[in-house]
Formats: C-alpha cells, structure tokens, sequence
C-alpha cells in the first residue's frame, strides 16, 4: 500500500510539474537565453549541444527545449527537431563576422517574451559548407474512404497530392589560402551579383563542401474507395445495392534538384589541404510515386435485385526524374588573396 501511495504521489508531483511549465505567465519571466559550452567545436557545419533557458524572478531555472510554448528561429542556426542538438549554417559576410543569431519567443495566451541571442564560433574543428538544395516535400497519403451514413454508394478514394521538387544547389567559385595557422575561404556565386561569403579554420582539419541536389517528395497514396450498401427492405420499400467508390489516383514523384558546379582554387601555400577535401555535388533522388487506392466492393444484391457497379482502382503516379549530376574542377596555383580580404 505505501509503494503504491508512493508512485501516485510521484505521479502528482510530476504532473503539476509540467502543467505549472507550461503555465508560466510572461509576467513571471526574468529572462530567457541559449546556453552552450564555448569548448565545442564551433565553425560553419559543426553540430554542437546547447540548451534554452528561461529564469522565472523567485529564481527558479526551467529547461524548455521540449516546451512548446517556445520557439526558435534562426537564419545562422538548424534545430533538430525539438532536441538539444543544433547546426551552424552561418553564411559570413567577413572573415570576422563569427556571431550566429537566434531568437527566442514565448507565448503565453495572448502575452509574448522575445529575447534574441547569440552563439559565437570558435572556428575550430572541421569546415563544413553547405549549398545544398533543401528536400522536396511528400504528398501525404490520403485516408480510406468508408460508406456514407445517408447515401448508398460509397465514396470515391480521394487523390494522392504531388511530391514537390528537390531545389537545386548553384554554382561557386572558391578561393583558398593559408595565413598564419588559419585557412581562409573565400567563395562567390557565379554569374550573380550575391555578397561573396567568407569561412576560416584553425589549419589541419578538413573541408568538405556539399552542392547536391535536394531529394524530390514522394507522391502520396490515393485513399482506398468506399464499400456500397447492401440491398434490402424498409418501410415496405426495397432500396437499391450501393456501387462501389473509386479508388483515388497516387501522386507523382517530384523531380531530384541539379547539383551545383565548384571551381575550387586553392593558393600553393596550402596545397596540402587538397588531401582533406571532401565535396558532394550528386544530383538529388527522384521521388517516388504514389499508389493508386483500390476499388471498393459493391453492396449485396437482393433476389431479383440489379448488382451495384464496381468502383475502378486508381491509378498509380509517376516517378520524378533524378536531378543532373555538377562536377567538381581543383586548381593549385599562386594568386593575390589580398583582393579578397575586405
């Protein structure tokens, strides 16, 4: 009997535990920030742990990843998820610009907190760089459709929605150098008239750039058709056999994006990092297509009575196309970095 008082108090506790979280008033809040440790590697690519806080004023700290009262945006910083996992995909506009920006917000109801941070990169660890094409999105797959409560036929599946197109890396041209203990990069889009973008790493780690395609979504299932009713009798009137519904058509598969081209220069005083590069420049998948839903069945017939019709299966959607393939050109050779030093 005292074990089990004991779990139910445990129990309690917890609970008011997380409705008092969640019920925390604007009014209460000291402050909110993101908390890191500054001895991770912390450099454009790099995946580091870090935690949202929020002091309430007797006090008290509260963990509040998981809460879903409060939200983080970043353009410098990708989430995963709701973990305490994050990604640096800052795009520096000098080689000391090396402040990722955040905001947090609170809602309560109607009253809202907003605090904006910052983590500051330490450019130590490997240099990753991303312009790869984001992910198509899925059509969803569309529910089973059943026998309408009034009606005698069932209802038509409905359609599977198009999986929508990977997007396309772009095309860069690269400059690297060596000055001191730092490797810098210097990038630019081609043909554009885009802010270069600028990246440094303590020398002897390694560089890896990603210029694939995005992946095209997968088209969404089309839902299954409806069963008709059965014939019978009410009120001395014989009702007919339902028809069968038609199952709903499977979406396409979005297209795989093109992967970007890279024409990489790097300066002979550090011709020795081409054997710590890495690049990724595959065109994205295609997606998938969508089955198509199948028919329903038709009621059951009475004696005498006319057979309901059958439904027809919907049909399946069609594969994207793969995304084209870039490719990747190195050149070791000398050239006055100092034009690209702001």
């Amino acid at each position: 009997m005292k074990n089990k008082l004991f779990w139910i108090g445990i129990v309690l506790f917890l609970g008011t535990s997380c409705s008092s979280l969640k019920n925390i008033k604007v009014s209460q809040i000291e402050a909110i920030w993101f908390e890191y440790s500054p001895n991770q590697n912390l450099n454009n690519g790099s995946r580091f742990e870090g935690e949202i806080l929020l002091q309430t004023y007797d006090g008290k700290q509260h963990e509040m990843s998981k809460n879903s009262n409060l939200s983080f945006k970043s353009p410098d910083i990708r989430r995963s998820g709701n973990s305490k996992l994050y990604t640096l995909v800052k795009k520096s506009n000098s080689f000391d610009d090396d402040r990722c920006y955040l905001t947090l917000k609170y809602t309560n109801r109607d009253e809202k907190y907003i605090q904006k941070d910052s983590v500051i990169m330490n450019f130590r660890g490997p240099l990753k760089i991303l312009y790869n094409g984001a992910n198509g999105v899925s059509g969803k797959h569309q529910r089973n459709r059943g026998t309408p409560l009034l009606w005698r036929d069932g209802k038509d599946g409905e359609h599977g929605p198009n999986g929508t197109n990977g997007g396309s890396s772009k095309n860069y041209s690269v400059h690297m150098w060596q000055e001191e203990n730092m490797i810098y990069v210097y990038s630019r889009e081609n043909n554009s008239n885009t802010a270069p973008f600028y990246y440094k790493m303590q020398k002897g780690n390694s560089i890896y750039f990603d210029l694939s395609g995005g992946n095209g979504g997968n088209g969404g299932n089309g839902g299954d058709g409806g069963d008709g009713k059965d014939g019978d009798i009410k009120n001395e009137k014989m009702r007919r056999v339902g028809d069968a519904g038609n199952g709903g058509n499977g979406g396409n598969g979005g297209n795989g994006g093109n992967a970007g081209n890279l024409n990489l220069y790097i300066h002979e005083n550090c011709a020795d990092i081409e054997s710590l590069l890495t690049t990724k420049t595959k065109g994205g998948r295609y997606g998938s297509r969508g089955m198509g839903g199948k028919r329903g069945t038709p009621g059951t017939p009475l004696a005498g009575q006319q057979a309901g019709r059958q439904g027809f299966p919907g049909t399946n959607g069609v594969e994207g196309f793969k995304g084209m393939d870039g490719n990747v050109q190195k050149y070791i050779q000398s050239f006055d970095y100092s034009v690209y030093i702001d």
